[in-house]
């Protein structure tokens, strides 16, 4: 039951990052990249669980909402799971600035993998700029998409004016 929540919240962002939002080509992977900032970090929660299942079903669903090959996003997301899991397994402390550097390079592996993946599909190589761009991007904005999530992810608020530290 503890997997409802976040499954839910996944698959609203899916729909969500689904809509034609008229975007220009080279921004037209920031959407669906900013979709793994929630698998990862609904992955690492440690009072819930998302399913590898929920994970692979929302890649499925963002591909039929996107008309893409049946299977890509699911799995991008599925390896984005599977980042995040090793990451909670190996991480002490949850402190912010960990915790995006873990997603920096997740973001980077996803971004090189889904460029690599798409070459494949297209039995050529693809712009790679697409892939860059959404990635930058959803580590750029993993901090305001983070700050909702930051008790379900025990991190403690820093009060810059406490005494005596």
């Amino acid at each position: 039951m503890s997997g409802v929540g976040p499954s839910l919240v996944l698959f609203l962002a899916v729909v969500v990052a689904a809509v034609p939002w008229a975007l220009p080509a080279a921004a037209g992977f920031i959407l669906p990249l900013l979709l793994i900032i929630f698998v990862f970090l609904l992955t690492i929660q440690r009072k819930r669980v998302l399913p590898a299942i929920t994970v692979f079903a929302a890649g499925l669903l963002m591909d039929v909402l996107t008309a893409g090959p049946l299977g890509y996003w699911a799995i991008i997301f599925l390896l984005t799971h599977t980042l995040a899991n090793t990451y909670a397994k190996r991480a002490g402390e949850p402190r912010f600035g960990k915790l995006w550097a873990a997603f920096a390079m997740t973001a980077l592996t996803i971004s090189l993998f889904g460029w690599i993946l798409a070459s494949l599909y297209f039995l050529r190589l693809i712009d790679w700029q697409p892939m860059l761009i959404g990635g930058v991007v959803a580590i750029a904005l993993f901090p305001l998409v983070v700050w909702p999530f930051r008790r379900s992810l025990g991190l403690v608020p820093v009060n810059l004016f406490a005494r005596g530290g």
